[in-house]
């Protein structure tokens, strides 16, 4: 089983509530369709036992992450979203720890 820690309370708070009162995360909080893909996204994450699993969830274009986020991965929030999940892997996939929501650059 995948091994879930949380950078910041805010992040921890959004997933596990899908409320926030952060800034970065407030609008978020308030879209529904986000807040059901975001759901979907933790259940798959879940449901693995080592990170390089979610690479056979096609939808979630899971990829480590190189120049500046270099030594992170990321999974998309929907299929169609803008958003993904951004995590650092520890253990060789068995643990990770989630850092951020953020728009990806490509999508801008």
């Amino acid at each position: 089983m995948l091994i879930i820690e949380y950078e910041d309370e805010a992040i921890e708070i959004l997933i596990t509530t899908g409320r926030s009162n952060d800034k970065r995360y407030r609008k978020l909080s308030s879209n529904a369709t986000f807040k059901r893909d975001l759901s979907k996204v933790m259940s798959l994450i879940r449901s693995v036992s080592n990170v390089k699993e979610l690479a056979k969830f096609k939808q979630l274009n899971y990829e480590e992450l190189r120049f500046d986020l270099s030594g992170l991965s990321s999974v998309r929030i929907g299929y169609k979203s803008k958003y993904r999940l951004i995590f650092e892997e520890f253990e060789n996939g068995i643990r990770i720890n989630l850092i951020e929501i953020n728009e990806h650059y490509g999508d801008k």
